[in-house]
């Protein structure tokens, strides 16, 4: 490829980006989490402006881009575990929105894993200035590390992606908890928004689809799918706890 073809493959992804940034920033306008909440977590970050990652970091870990809240609420209350009885981890934590909306579930221990020092220092900003009447979990902790030295903890139960960074890297983040479960036989739920890793689930063993796609009020994009699995001496709720 030359490299005129390459700076306009390069305009060609600023300008999808520039709008989809502009579809969040309107989905943001009409829910107002940051402003009902008091704090940041609506602004968009490459994972390049800091200047902390390696070219293996630049190429698997993608940008920091939050989560709708509609869909981060449907989706959990739908994970077929009793909420009091896990922990839930977030890869690719970013600036802590699923961590704040997360905790209005009555989770067990709330984690979130990220790469960026910088995302870390603005989720515990968030993490502290947080304050609403729906909180039911106090226990949340940001984690600075890759997600594939992150080591899983024996009771956590739910895994949420959305679209944190590569296959390459989500493999290796499956092949972990999957020793988890082998280690401590337990329930899980994958929950992934987007599509990018579904074809990395679909079709792994010891994973399954549960119920039908999870559709977003905001944006089809953002529509989730659930993955469980199920173990010999563990067992699923018929739904999850009500929130």
């Amino acid at each position: 490829m030359t490299d005129k073809n390459k700076r306009r493959n390069f305009l060609d992804y600023l300008k999808v980006q520039e709008a989809f940034d502009a579809k969040v920033a309107e989905i943001d306008q009409i829910d107002k989490f940051d402003v009902s909440f008091g704090v940041e977590t609506s602004t968009p970050f490459e994972s390049w402006d800091a200047g902390e990652a390696d070219n293996f970091d630049l190429l698997n870990n993608y940008r920091y881009s939050p989560s709708p809240t509609g869909i981060l609420r449907a989706v959990i209350s739908q994970v077929p575990v009793n909420h009091e009885e896990v922990t839930f981890i977030d890869f690719g934590s970013g600036k802590g929105r699923v961590l704040l909306v997360a905790s209005e579930f009555p989770f067990k221990r709330i984690i979130g894993v990220e790469l960026s020092g910088h995302l870390c220092n603005i989720a515990t900003r968030n993490v502290m200035q947080y304050a609403s009447a729906s909180k039911r979990c106090n226990d949340i902790d940001i984690r600075h590390q890759s997600a594939e030295e992150f080591e899983i903890p024996d009771d956590a139960g739910v895994f949420y992606f959305y679209e944190p960074f590569s296959s390459t890297v989500a493999e290796q983040v499956l092949e972990n908890i999957e020793r988890s479960i082998r280690r401590v036989p337990r329930a899980a739920v994958i929950c992934l928004v987007g599509r990018a890793l579904v074809p990395v689930v679909e079709g792994r063993a010891p994973w399954v689809p549960f119920g039908p796609v999870v559709q977003s009020p905001e944006d089809h994009y953002f529509d989730a799918r659930l993955f469980t699995v199920h173990v010999d001496g563990a067992h699923t709720a018929e739904s999850g706890s009500a929130s």
